[in-house]
């Protein structure tokens, strides 16, 4: 936790972005860091966040949220920019966007929301932060710092974010290397650019499709627990997202001019949020939960509740109750990948290999798209030993895939195994680069072109690539030496 707090550091401060729908504020904010500049900080601070134990790996999740930050960013105006959305595991209730495109939620507010449009409400007020570049206009209403003063300041604001013993410290430390008026003024621009981005935020929830009163449920709501005491400490969104009465009255005199709209959570939601809660606590907590929830259930029980039980069952190996309950939810209306995939964990996780096997080249042929099969048919056969099968199943899926880190973290894992130690270094390197690691990518390539009696035309491919990606290192060193001198 402590590392993904020092990665969010640097992003604080230096978030640009451009406004819409506002008065034009000019392109100041423009003058201050260019774009190589934000991705190069962008780039750094997801290594960390993503190496993070609590940095959510999981596909399914991951393209949950990404297909719904997508959808909102789709209604926003132009200009855009391309944003990524990911998940952490954290009970906090929190969000934040980070420098270069980057839109964290916590496991802990996924849980608190009632509906989607709740949840939706939360991700467009944080686009509506990056879209209006508004800590790149803090950036220069303050002046020019260096990174490190900019990293201080930060990490002084954002280690109120958590609510672990570490927090306290680590933020004493932070305001000694960060001056109490930047502090001052980055609060006062806090609160003007939350207005901003509600106004802009609701905005793009009704062009969405979402219900725009998701939104002011949701922060209601918060609002509401924290004067009554209902959580244990002050939310970390209401720490970095201060909450007035002005705010919700201002929201609610907007939506109220918007025709009401019922809108249905999608099942990618109500999956998502029965996955978290099954991983959330013992396993014995997570059984007791959704047999709970199904207890009144007996006809007509929702299959993402029964989906979560059987992930908690899962969890405390109790196969044989799991593979019981899947099998109610697994045909008919509502079946689908999820379903599968959870099946052949479970066939092989009891070392029924080929059954796994079959279950997920079946599940394939109808959704050859869903990444939590293409991972796990390829950890499968690796971890059978059946590595010539991996090994092809995985180039075929790069083929069609050629941006997914992923598949090549799993391309250098096969080729390890088989003893190939250029193509295991290539792909790492290609696994590297599209994590935003210029430098690491650039070490294994060089590893790559020093092996002895490689393939010539193989040979040749990477020392093109390692030239390539050289002179791309290079433009993003400068973009960092600019950054750190002005």
């Amino acid at each position: 936790m402590m590392r993904r707090l020092v990665a969010l550091a640097v992003c604080a401060a230096l978030l640009p972005v451009h406004a819409q729908g506002l008065p034009d504020l000019g392109d100041s904010s423009d003058a201050v860091l260019s774009d190589k500049q934000e991705r190069t900080i962008g780039n750094r601070v997801m290594r960390e966040v993503r190496i993070d134990p609590a940095f959510i790996d999981d596909p399914e999740i991951s393209d949950y949220v990404k297909s719904l930050g997508n959808r909102l960013l789709g209604a926003a105006e132009a200009p855009r920019r391309p944003i990524e959305f990911f998940v952490v595991q954290d009970d906090a209730v929190n969000a934040f966007a980070l420098i270069g495109g980057h839109i964290g939620l916590h496991t802990g507010l996924l849980l608190l929301t009632r509906n989607e449009s709740e949840l939706a409400g939360v991700v467009a007020h944080e686009i509506s932060h990056i879209l209006q570049r508004h800590q790149s206009r803090l950036y220069q209403g303050q002046g020019k710092y260096q990174l490190a003063s900019l990293a201080a300041l930060a990490l002084a604001v954002l280690a109120s974010r958590g609510s672990s013993s570490q927090s306290s410290q680590v933020t004493e430390a932070a305001i000694v290397g960060a001056s109490a008026i930047m502090m001052q003024g980055q609060l006062d621009y806090t609160r003007e650019h939350e207005r901003e981005a509600d106004r802009v935020g609701v905005s793009i929830l009704e062009r969405a499709g979402y219900d725009p009163r998701g939104m002011v449920s949701f922060f209601e709501r918060m609002q509401r627990a924290n004067r009554l005491n209902e959580f244990k400490s002050a939310p970390s969104y209401l720490r970095t997202h201060p909450l007035t009465v002005e705010r919700i009255a201002d929201m609610q005199s907007r939506v109220e001019a918007m025709a009401p709209k019922l809108v249905p959570d999608s099942f990618e939601y109500r999956l998502a949020r029965a996955k978290i809660r099954a991983a959330t606590g013992s396993s014995t907590e997570a059984i007791a939960y959704f047999r709970d929830q199904l207890a009144d259930r007996t006809v007509l029980r929702p299959r993402e509740d029964v989906y979560g039980l059987v992930i908690a069952l899962r969890r405390a190996r109790d196969f044989a109750a799991a593979e019981k309950e899947l099998s109610t939810i697994r045909t008919g209306e509502g079946a689908g990948p999820a379903f599968e995939w959870l099946a052949a964990q479970l066939q092989a996780d009891q070392g029924r290999t080929d059954s796994a096997v079959e279950t997920y080249r079946a599940a394939l042929k109808a959704h050859p798209r869903h990444r939590g099969l293409v991972y796990g048919l390829a950890l499968l056969l690796l971890d059978a030993g059946r590595t010539a099968e991996a090994i092809a199943w995985l180039e075929e899926r790069v083929r069609l895939s050629p941006d997914d880190a992923k598949l090549y973290e799993l391309q250098s894992r096969a080729y390890t195994a088989a003893g190939n130690r250029l193509a295991q270094h290539r792909a790492l390197a290609e696994a590297y680069y599209l994590r935003g690691n210029l430098a690491a990518a650039v070490d294994q390539l060089e590893l790559a072109t020093q092996v002895r009696g490689s393939d010539f035309y193989a040979l040749s491919s990477a020392e093109a690539r390692l030239r390539e990606l050289r002179s791309r290192l290079e433009v993003e060193r400068e973009a960092e030496k600019a950054l750190k001198l002005s």
